[in-house]
């Protein structure tokens, strides 16, 4: 049986377009310490941590030995720790463990934290503006900014603080429905699209540096920026039968396959999906018997 998508409330999708819109994700904090905390997490990820001043935040990729992402997540640099907010900790923590041998570093999971989004154009306005590549820390909350709003930590008993400041300056609380479709509108990559892929076919390869010397991954990684031979993009597409994790075809050749599924009040049924290349903006494509059409992002 399918799954039903319903169009989110208008007033949450044009918080995140036009305003600012409030998302608690899931996922939780790890905490890094100890002498060879920077050289640890840098010889982990795809970011040159090294070269993060205390006070700066950025956000990275985990990968596996074939170059495909395991894990995402954002890095603060504080003053006697490094705080990696994550979508499943427990897993990350547990894959940290497994390559600490002589390094001095220790991983705990924090509670008592929760991790949110204030995004739309209005976001810095209602709760300040870091500098890009940075954070502050406020009331014991952190406050990281990025291209489409503000990434927050904020202790749980600040947190209907945080909530009432943002809805008195005329923010909006948003759920999962809103967030996904602004998600497929700006060609942004989540938990479906980028798992088990390329940072390269799905987006993110600002989060990776050429730069910087070995981590897991990092030969796949220098192989694709010396020969630029990915085989896929991140498209979206447009039409009824749009189901997550199902194949899309052109004729009987598969051709990618259907990420985050939302419906648009404006224009119906929308995905995001990673299809091959050759596939064209306005192509006719098939998702099971049904009939879509790919399209450019980010489509606003």
């Amino acid at each position: 049986m399918k799954s039903v998508v319903t169009a989110p409330p208008w007033a949450e999708l044009e918080a995140l377009r036009q305003g600012a819109g409030l998302i608690r994700h899931d996922g939780g904090l790890l905490e890094l310490r100890g002498a060879d905390r920077t050289d640890f997490l840098h010889n982990q990820c795809t970011s040159h941590i090294k070269g993060l001043a205390q006070g700066g935040w950025l956000q990275t990729l985990f990968l596996n030995s074939r170059g495909q992402i395991e894990f995402s997540g954002s890095v603060f640099h504080r003053p006697e720790s490094l705080w990696l907010a994550t979508d499943r900790p427990a897993e990350l923590r547990q894959r940290f463990l497994r390559y600490i041998i002589f390094d001095q570093v220790e991983v705990a999971e924090l509670s008592g934290y929760a991790w949110l989004e204030l995004i739309g154009p209005r976001a810095a306005e209602i709760l300040g503006a870091p500098q890009m590549g940075g954070f502050v820390e406020r009331e014991g909350a952190l406050l990281a900014r990025h291209a489409h709003g503000l990434e927050l930590i904020v202790p749980l008993e600040g947190l209907q603080a945080l909530r009432e400041r943002v809805l008195s300056a005329g923010g909006v609380e948003v759920g999962s429905g809103a967030y996904d479709l602004w998600r497929i509108e700006r060609g942004v990559a989540g938990y479906l699209e980028a798992l088990g892929e390329l940072p390269q076919e799905v987006g993110l390869e600002e989060r990776v540096s050429y730069k910087k010397g070995c981590y897991l991954g990092q030969e796949i990684m220098a192989r694709l920026e010396a020969r630029g031979n990915t085989r896929y993009r991140l498209m979206a597409l447009r039409g009824e039968g749009l189901e997550a994790g199902a194949e899309v075809r052109r004729g009987e050749k598969v051709v990618g396959k259907v990420g985050t599924v939302a419906v648009s009040p404006q224009d119906g049924p929308l995905a995001l999906a990673l299809l091959r290349k050759e596939v064209q903006a306005g192509e006719e494509l098939w998702v099971g018997e049904a009939s879509v059409r790919a399209l450019e992002l980010p489509l606003r």
